[in-house]
């Protein structure tokens, strides 16, 4: 494959440890002096959604940082009526009957349809620092819950900025996103950073949590930096360190909102590390 464009960054999901981990990441690498904001496309999924829009919205890092690390004090753990013992028995369930990749993401996609919630569209717009695409290129990963095929929204996609990021972060719990007439869930179904998405950029860098265990991961992280390496793309893959680890630990479940501060903190401690260890420059 010709490489042609330079610099993208790929924001993996995972909850509220996802968005406060790599959030304070990026932050601690700008304080080091590698400030990744400069990508030439920034692909999100799920809450890497969320980050991404925070990223291109020219806020300072810093009213950023302040922000996220007070999530909790404005944002309430999410109410659901789903029984997620039982939902977790279905889904490896559906994971068990195998098949296609696409017939097992039809199967979680109707999981997904059968425990929905009530409309948020008001709420998700009210935390947006914008309301319409940005000028910069980013990507929101969805799932079309009917046929299991990914699909990337963009400025060009013809979908309300509000309606995207609804979409990709449509877990259990949420009602799905209907775009011309086909219901879309979570990016994140299909994997939980879709960096395969970045092929044709020449640095591609992968910020990722560490999957827990039982984790779907019908699409590996690995298996997309391979190709990616395969085509001549530099890849840097982050995940959180011990140190950051344990942090995200004491917060509780990723979607618990008291996360966020001890997360953001341990990322953006890690982020100076990377650059202390990797250097300024040739990496990015």
């Amino acid at each position: 494959m010709l490489i042609n464009q330079q610099k993208a960054l790929v924001l993996g999901g995972g909850g509220f440890a996802a968005s406060s981990w790599s959030t304070g990441l990026i932050i601690g690498m700008a304080d080091a002096g590698v400030d990744v904001r400069d990508a030439d496309v920034i692909i999100g999924t799920s809450s890497g959604g969320r980050v991404a829009l925070q990223l291109v919205s020219n806020a300072p890092l810093e009213e950023i940082f302040e922000q996220q690390v007070t999530v909790a004090s404005r944002v309430a753990r999410p109410a659901t009526n789903v029984d997620w013992s039982r939902l977790q028995r279905e889904i490896a369930h559906a994971k068990a009957l195998g098949g296609e990749r696409t017939d097992i993401l039809k199967r979680i996609g109707a999981l997904a349809l059968a425990n929905g919630g009530p409309d948020r569209r008001a709420l998700v717009a009210s935390q947006l620092p914008m309301q319409n695409w940005p000028e910069r290129r980013v990507l929101f990963t969805a799932l079309n819950a009917e046929t299991g095929l990914r699909r990337a929204f963009d400025r060009e996609s013809g979908i309300d900025l509000v309606d995207a990021l609804m979409a990709t972060t449509a877990f259990f719990g949420c009602p799905p996103v209907w775009f011309e007439g086909a219901p879309y869930i979570d990016g994140g179904f299909h994997s939980s950073d879709n960096a395969d998405l970045s092929a044709g950029y020449a640095k591609v860098l992968v910020l990722a949590l560490n999957p827990p265990p039982g984790a779907m991961k019908l699409v590996p992280l690995e298996d997309g930096v391979a190709d990616l390496r395969a085509t001549g793309a530099e890849v840097v893959v982050i995940q959180p360190d011990e140190e950051a680890t344990e942090a995200i630990a004491s917060g509780g479940t990723p979607m618990n909102p008291a996360i966020c501060e001890p997360a953001t903190r341990a990322g953006r401690a890690q982020g100076r590390r990377v650059v202390q260890a990797r250097g300024t420059t040739g990496w990015w």
